[in-house]
């Protein structure tokens, strides 16, 4: 199967920005690229010790299926690097973090990378900001998944 992911993480990002738009929320979802499908995983929590449990279950399933990338969407709120130093849950919500909608790719035999689009809430709905890509990350969901050294393209 030939897949350029870095098409599908565009793609992603795409659908979660009118899914957003429309509804107001955006539902966390999981793919795992495989070498012949890419498989959706949907990503279900109330709270940390959920969260943290719904990602390692998206790793043991990337495991299961052979899967060479995992690409997550989630909304989250936006950090700069020198917010991540003292990071704790919820810190960025406590500051008035700009929200943003997060794509992350990951594999483990290349570096991870994001793209991410803050946005605002106003009267009129959701405004986007600009996608900007980061290969300067880490990917504290997917504990023990993510490793390598070249990016995807």
């Amino acid at each position: 199967m030939a897949l350029d992911i870095r098409q599908l993480i565009f793609q992603v990002l795409e659908i979660g920005k009118e899914n957003l738009a429309r509804d107001g929320y955006l539902t966390p979802v999981a793919f795992l690229v495989t070498p012949q499908d890419v498989l959706l995983v949907e990503v279900r929590f109330q709270g940390q010790e959920e969260k943290q449990a719904a990602y390692q279950a998206v790793v043991a399933a990337a495991r299961q299926h052979n899967a060479l990338a995992v690409v997550t969407l989630n909304d989250a709120y936006y950090a700069r690097k020198d917010q991540a130093e003292d990071y704790y849950p919820g810190k960025l919500a406590a500051e008035g973090a700009s929200e943003c909608i997060c794509a992350v790719v990951s594999g483990p035999d290349f570096a991870p990378w994001s793209v991410s689009v803050p946005y605002e809430r106003t009267k009129e709905g959701i405004r986007f900001g600009k996608e900007e890509e980061s290969s300067d990350i880490q990917v504290g969901l997917l504990p023990d998944w993510a490793a390598g050294s070249t990016r995807p393209s």
